[in-house]
């Protein structure tokens, strides 16, 4: 549920932004950003430290954007959302249990070795999406970025999750006996 509340936020940030410009578009993801979260804890009674903090930033750097009339504060909201989950996934590779398996570790067995590597990867992709991010903030007009935020940075996941599954794949343990 979640997700696919986080893609009707960014449609709806994408659709405002077609129809009125960037700073309609931060306005729409301010607010919409509060709707998620609220929606969030009604469901589960509890507010989550990450959505939280997206839904803070959101605000923070989206009132920026608003007040000094400047868009350069909205775009740097994805890079500093994609490097803080990548230092999570970071932080948690040296626990006893990383980020990945305590998300999908109750469907997927895996070696160890592989829940390493594997959130080791999901660090570096969220790393390397918010480094991308500033290049495009700063070499490309407000149009090509948002073109990059809505599709290329979701069609990047979208890969990544398939080349994951792959990788899992090759490591699950499947009954041999």
């Amino acid at each position: 549920m979640s997700s696919f509340l986080e893609f009707l936020l960014l449609a709806a940030f994408f659709t405002s932004y077609l129809w009125k410009g960037i700073f309609f578009a931060t306005g729409v993801l301010m607010a919409g950003s509060v709707l998620v979260l609220a929606l969030s804890y009604w469901r589960t009674r509890k507010l989550k430290p990450l959505p939280l903090a997206v839904t803070i930033l959101a605000l923070v750097l989206g009132g920026a954007t608003l007040l000094l009339h400047d868009p350069a504060f909205i775009k740097w909201k994805f890079s500093v959302v994609e490097w803080l989950f990548g230092s999570v996934f970071l932080a948690t590779n040296f626990m006893r249990q990383t980020l990945i398996e305590r998300m999908l570790g109750a469907q997927v067995k895996l070696p160890v070795v592989a829940w390493k590597r594997l959130n080791l990867m999901w660090a570096g992709f969220f790393l390397l999406l918010g480094s991308v991010n500033v290049y495009v903030l700063y070499h490309f007009d407000t149009a090509d970025w948002v073109k990059f935020k809505v599709w290329w940075s979701t069609g990047a996941m979208l890969v990544f999750v398939l080349l994951q599954a792959f990788y899992m794949s090759r490591h699950m343990d499947m009954g041999k006996a």
